[in-house]
């Protein structure tokens, strides 16, 4: 095996050797460097040492590089040249992380009220990327937990201890029931009134399905519901005729179809809380503080 020898020189003497060189001269050299001259000699004598060969001839008149120097300087830029050029891609990239926010969103959220928001963000701050993926809830905290987002939207039941929940809005829950169901054609229902019903609700919605059950036991029923991963299927059992579900408002909105109605309830009120979320042990660049604060002014408007 080939073994290359180890020469225990430092960079900065071998950057003086070059500066020297092309300098040509050891007092211009360290004005360049910003060092002093006995400092600049020293660094070139110690490269020598370390390499056991001359480097540099120095007369009273000129300075110039040995055959053995030659041979160096030509190794040494080629080197530093492509040093150079990967330290650059580190700072470029650097940068540009700096000025990048990776928002996730549930799908909802991403498709309706961050477009606008993101936009708005973009006419004022044209040197930060934002970049907007929609992804399900579950899989929108393990994002924002391993690092893979800088912060996400949604709306969020319960407390999570690695992540930070900052509201944004609030916003009513409705009930929403195919055209032709008996409760269709009711501006407002009472919870009694829609005890016979089979429900559906998506699956994160745990707490609104445990109030539900909690009101539903002081009338004597037990609440029948089945659970929906996405708001597609969960639109799609509605359409059939055959459940009613608790959506927020704007979501129940933005789905409005003839082939669905929305309903008010009197005497029940549950609301959706949207906020931004971002891991607790994480200290934002000033890209992802900035676009936070710009989300929580522009966001409540919307809601």
């Amino acid at each position: 095996m080939n073994r290359h020898p180890q020469l225990r020189f430092h960079l900065p003497e071998l950057e003086t050797f070059l500066v020297v060189l092309e300098e040509g001269s050891f007092s211009r050299a360290a004005e360049r460097l910003c060092v002093s001259q006995p400092s600049v000699s020293s660094r070139v004598k110690r490269l020598e040492d370390v390499l056991r060969v001359q480097l540099i001839k120095r007369t009273t008149r000129s300075v110039h590089a040995t055959e053995d120097g030659e041979l160096l300087r030509s190794a040494a830029q080629e080197a530093l040249a492509g040093l150079y050029g990967v330290l650059r891609q580190f700072r470029d990239r650097s940068e540009a992380a700096r000025n990048r926010v990776v928002v996730a969103a549930t799908p909802m959220v991403a498709a309706t009220f961050l477009p606008a928001i993101i936009h708005a963000y973009g006419e004022r701050f044209p040197d930060v990327q934002v970049v907007l993926r929609d992804m399900p809830f579950e899989t929108l905290l393990k994002t924002i937990g391993d690092g893979m987002a800088d912060i996400g939207v949604t709306a969020v039941d319960g407390d999570y201890d690695n992540l930070e929940f900052q509201p944004l809005a609030e916003e009513p829950v409705v009930l929403v029931v195919p055209a032709k169901h008996p409760l269709a054609d009711k501006t407002r229902v009472t919870l009694e009134m829609i005890l016979p019903y089979r429900m559906i609700f998506l699956d994160r919605y745990t707490n609104l399905r445990e109030r539900l059950a909690g009101e539903f036991a002081r009338f004597g029923a037990t609440l029948e519901a089945s659970t929906a991963s996405t708001l597609p299927t969960l639109m799609g059992m509605i359409d059939t005729g055959s459940c009613v579900a608790f959506l927020p408002r704007s979501m129940a909105q933005i789905n409005a179809r003839e082939s669905r109605a929305i309903v008010e309830l009197a005497d029940f009120r549950a609301l959706r809380s949207y906020g931004s979320i971002v891991a607790r042990r994480v200290v934002p660049t000033a890209a992802v503080q900035s676009f936070r604060e710009h989300l929580h002014t522009a966001f409540a408007p919307l809601v």
